[in-house]
């Protein structure tokens, strides 16, 4: 259970998502990667402060590959409908340069399929709040039969993406709450994580936590744990989690 739901919490962190009558290329040019204050080789902010000194205390990092971050894709998917794998053979997550890529996936967005391919930069904004800035978009979209009504240009790609984070938010929320019942866990998702999507700003935000440990580990046992890392190579993403300091 533990290591299936950090696969979910790192996901719900980077994760954004997803063809054919209209397609759009287009570059957020208002939002400037030097805003971002942090690289790519390792983005590390520092843990809280101990409240106590007597508990055990944890540094580790851990390596999740492309891989396994696709087969959690494929958990969220399970649980919502309205996001597919498109070829199950392909890659969903990989890196590009400084970037991270997110493709081969198609969401239904209220009658609108959605088939985007994403160009972002994740990065952390404290201890336990990662972001998920999207930097270029290659967006496909079309209607369903029953919408030809309705002119394409009615639909811009900020609301799209908007509805396409909605869809893939509900599904991660979705999946860690199957998780939980399916364990008999007495909490819900958001005790989890947390996300929201800021479509002015085009950066989804998560907020995780380590309260799910409390079920396994006895109580004033081991500190409070925090994300304090990240960071991403050539075959997949490594996080850093610390007690207080």
């Amino acid at each position: 259970m533990k290591k299936i739901t950090l696969k979910i919490i790192t996901l719900a962190a980077l994760l954004s998502c997803g063809g054919k009558a209209m397609a759009s290329d287009f570059n957020l040019s208002g939002l400037d990667v030097a805003d971002i204050k942090a690289s790519q080789a390792s983005v590390n902010v520092p843990a809280p402060k101990a409240a106590s000194d007597d508990m055990i205390g944890m540094d580790m990092a851990v390596r999740i590959p492309f891989k396994t971050l696709k087969k959690a894709v494929a958990l969220v998917a399970a649980s919502e409908k309205r996001l597919t794998i498109i070829d199950q053979a392909a890659p969903v997550i990989f890196k590009s340069g400084e970037f991270l890529k997110i493709s081969n996936i198609m969401v239904d967005a209220n009658g609108i399929t959605v088939v985007p391919t994403l160009t972002i930069k994740p990065y952390l904004e404290g201890p336990d709040r990662i972001a998920l800035r999207i930097q270029r978009i290659q967006l496909h979209a079309a209607m369903e039969p029953s919408m030809k009504a309705a002119p394409m240009a009615a639909f811009n790609q900020e609301e799209i993406m908007a509805q396409v984070m909605d869809v893939m938010i509900k599904g991660v929320y979705a999946a860690v709450n199957e998780k939980l019942k399916v364990k008999q866990i007495p909490m819900k998702a958001e005790d989890v994580i947390k996300m929201k999507y800021d479509k002015a700003a085009w950066t989804l935000r998560a907020t995780v936590s380590s309260k799910i440990l409390g079920q396994f580990i006895p109580a004033g046992l081991v500190a409070p744990i925090h994300l304090t890392g990240f960071s991403f190579s050539d075959t997949g993403i490594a996080i850093r989690v610390q007690t207080a300091e």
